[in-house]
């Protein structure tokens, strides 16, 4: 069965979802495939799609940093909070200068509270929220935390509109940013354009264009856990672990760390296993640290890259 990772740079006006079709038309309907963090639409850029067992990595791949390259519209807000959407109100971007945006952008550092678009995918008593917004049905979004390491400027402001650069974690709205830069500034702004460089350590000048060949190799999983703090298995702890058995952690393996706070999980490894594992308190002798593997270890062979 195949398994592993293509990176796909998927132009605007093609769905995440398509991408994904696309791939498993071309493995095979009976081939498990999925994405690692939908990009709207009418963004572009880096799209990682996972095959096979390597769609168990899904839920950790989305915790690795994103980069993103916007350009901000100031003067309008939008329903949809990009240019697509129905203005809902006007300001006069005018006011704003270089100099504002370079006092105001630093405040959207580290964990805030952002409210998300009511056009997105979230699910509102299992609905999409973009569907109870277009019917009428919907309302705002509570706010919830997301991290941005960075927001900076990348451009003059020119004819209104400035190219930004952010670096952020989970969950945050590019689009929820640029209406929250209108406000501060007073005068509305919504994203023109949204590109996604990269995903922890996979980039976008790496990618294949849309659709991708369907011969291309698939990427090892491998480098998907690279980022994380990693115990790397002994033979005998490896087999325990594939097992179902739990580990003490002075008998894992060597220890090397990454650059996810161990708050994204911590990764094992083995010649033909990569995981994650739960660490707990054992019972006995003075409640040793134990590991605990997940459902979602699975067996890798090296040669199933391809």
């Amino acid at each position: 069965m195949p398994n592993g990772l293509l990176l796909i740079d998927k132009p605007e006006g093609v769905r995440s979802t398509d991408c994904v079709a696309r791939v498993r038309r071309a493995f095979g309907r009976g081939t498990r495939v999925g994405h690692a963090g939908t990009l709207d639409s009418t963004a572009s850029g880096l799209l990682v799609v996972l095959v096979g067992a390597a769609t168990r990595l899904s839920d950790y791949v989305m915790r690795l940093p994103k980069v993103y390259r916007a350009s901000v519209r100031l003067g309008a807000e939008t329903d949809t909070c990009d240019r697509t959407g129905e203005v809902v109100f006007r300001g006069d971007a005018a006011c704003a200068d270089e100099a504002a945006l370079d006092r105001i952008l630093p405040s959207f550092w580290g964990m805030k509270m952002q409210r998300p678009p009511e056009i997105s995918a979230l699910k509102v008593n299992g609905e999409p929220s973009h569907r109870l917004a277009r019917s009428g049905r919907g309302g705002a979004l509570p706010e919830r935390p997301v991290m941005m390491e960075s927001v900076r400027r990348r451009s003059a402001l020119a004819d209104g509109c400035v190219e930004i650069e952010v670096v952020c974690g989970r969950g945050t709205y590019i689009r929820s940013l640029a209406r929250d830069i209108g406000a501060r500034l007073g005068c509305g702004a919504h994203i023109e354009a949204l590109r996604r460089l990269s995903i922890g350590p996979f980039l976008v000048s790496e990618a294949l264009s849309f659709p991708p060949d369907p011969g291309v190799p698939l990427r090892s999983p491998r480098e998907a856990v690279a980022p994380f703090h990693r115990i790397l298995l002994t033979e005998r702890a490896e087999a325990r672990l594939r097992n179902g058995l739990p580990v003490p952690l002075r008998e894992a393996g060597r220890y090397v760390p990454g650059t996810v706070g161990l708050a994204g999980g911590l990764c094992v490894e083995g010649a033909g296993m990569i995981g994650f594992v739960d660490r707990e308190a054992g019972e006995k002798d003075g409640g040793e640290i134990l590991l605990r593997p997940r459902a979602n270890i699975f067996v890798r062979d090296e040669a199933e890259g391809t």
